[in-house]
């Protein structure tokens, strides 16, 4: 159930060291779907997302499987593993209009996370059994 205010349930989350995994969920295009623990065992579940370096797109969920003419397919989620595994949160930041989640970390780097539709395309499952949806966010 999504607890009655998205906001202060996203923000006390807290910050420290993250794991960023695989999600379990097969992908479509556009999909490349993953899941961050935190420091507090808060996990998020993501399917849409886009990393940031230095001020620059540098991946997204959209590069996930495409060729773009290397040798083999883009493995984003390993790729993303790689920049931001054991990284330090500094805050997250919720949009209340859009529903999409920005994740700062040290480094100049940022994770955000999109909600594109009135589905649930990004979770947060709390260690107390709380749970936030991206569209229940949008219905308040």
């Amino acid at each position: 159930m999504p607890s009655n205010d998205s906001e202060e349930s996203v923000y006390s989350i807290k910050n420290g060291p993250i794991s960023l995994m695989r999600g379990d969920s097969p992908n479509n295009f556009g999909q490349a779907g993953i899941e961050i623990e935190f420091s507090d065992k808060a996990v998020l579940r993501a399917w849409y997302w886009r990393f940031i370096c230095d001020g620059k797109a540098a991946l997204s969920s959209f590069d996930h499987q495409q060729k773009y003419g290397l040798p083999s397919p883009i493995d984003a989620i390993e790729q993303l593993q790689g920049a931001l595994n054991n990284s330090f949160l500094e805050s997250i930041q919720l949009d209340p209009e859009t529903g999409d989640l920005s994740l700062l970390f040290k480094e100049n780097r940022k994770l955000q996370v999109f909600n594109f539709s009135g589905y649930e395309v990004w979770s947060i499952h709390f260690p107390d059994g709380a749970q936030e949806f991206s569209n229940c966010v949008l219905q308040r």
